[in-house]
């Protein structure tokens, strides 16, 4: 197979990390030999529907059901491991201060001992409906 043939090719998806409903991480048939870098940004989708031009009848093509994106994390000769990127908002970043409920500053302070916490501003989310055999493009 010749060096372009194998970067215009598609990756597939040959392995989950994690839960097979949620994973964490993909792997993709691609490594280093294929030319696979850490940082590589992919796109993950299996295909639909072939759609037709209501107007015209052309066919427009076979739809892509987008999986999630991912960007390769670690890479091997032949495979990598691809970790998602997608990420939901949660409520804005915050500051929670808040007092514990800890006996012993209650009594040497005479109040709970002050906890801060920092909440995120979005959170990462896992793959959602990938699967086995599931395409990736570079993107």
């Amino acid at each position: 197979m010749s060096d372009v043939a194998s970067r215009t090719e598609l990756a597939k998806v040959v392995h989950l990390v994690g839960s097979s409903f949620a994973p964490s991480a993909v792997v993709i048939n691609r490594g280093s030999m294929q030319g696979v870098k850490p940082g590589d940004k992919y796109l993950f989708f299996a295909y639909g529907p072939e759609i037709v031009d209501p107007d015209s009848g052309a066919n427009l093509g076979r739809l892509e059901l987008v999986r999630g994106r991912g960007e390769v994390v670690h890479v091997q000769d032949h495979l990598a491991t691809v970790r998602s990127i997608e990420r939901r908002p949660a409520r804005t970043g915050r500051r929670i201060i808040r007092e514990s409920n800890d006996l012993l500053s209650f009594v040497q302070l005479g109040r709970g001992k002050i906890i801060e916490e920092e909440l995120p501003a979005d959170e990462s989310v896992p793959f959602e409906g990938v699967g086995t055999g599931d395409l990736a493009k570079p993107i």
